[in-house]
């Protein structure tokens, strides 16, 4: 979905359109949730903000500015809510009774399954990841990148190529290894 195509659905929801807020989900949930995964790096903490970040979505889009960037004012409010949670969560230390993780365990990125993934978390910091994932896997553009990270255009384009060499370095020596 473009730019504009999404601009006109949150238009439509801002008047009460349904379907148009079933579309925005459908088209934007995967790079949603891999934005929200690389931030916080916990796959239930990842479904959780995302669930918050469509609400908030819904509760604020009286607030929309027709003609502003779609993509960054939602993956804002996906950020925002997320990082508001991973300070609560630091705040908030849970005696062993109470703590999820002890009774059931953690179910975080690494054992997603997916060695690339899992190499990303291990080799990249966390402004690395959520550059490298919001390029790679969401497709936006390094300008659109360096908006919603509040970041210079040029500080972005240098932590993508560092990032991607870092991977690249650590793929050739998992290569070597296995040879």
């Amino acid at each position: 979905m473009t730019r504009q195509e999404l601009d006109k659905k949150m238009l439509q929801l801002q008047q009460g359109d349904e379907q148009a807020f079933e579309e925005i989900y459908n088209e934007t949930r995967r790079g949603l949730f891999a934005f929200i995964l690389s931030i916080c790096r916990n796959y239930h903490t990842a479904e959780d903000m995302m669930q918050t970040a469509y609400i908030r979505l819904r509760t604020t889009i009286a607030s929309y500015r027709a003609g502003s960037n779609a993509y960054a004012w939602l993956y804002t409010i996906a950020k925002n809510a997320t990082l508001n949670e991973l300070a609560r969560q630091r705040r908030e230390a849970p005696s062993d009774m109470e703590d999820p993780t002890a009774k059931f365990g953690a179910y975080t990125i690494n054992e997603t399954g997916a060695p690339t993934i899992a190499l990303m978390n291990s080799i990249l910091n966390d402004i690395e990841r959520q550059i490298v994932t919001l390029h790679v896997i969401v497709g936006f553009k390094h300008r659109e990148i360096a908006e919603l990270l509040d970041k210079p255009l040029g500080t972005v384009l240098w932590t993508y190529q560092n990032a991607l060499s870092k991977l690249k370095r650590a793929l050739q020596t998992e290569g070597e290894d296995e040879a």
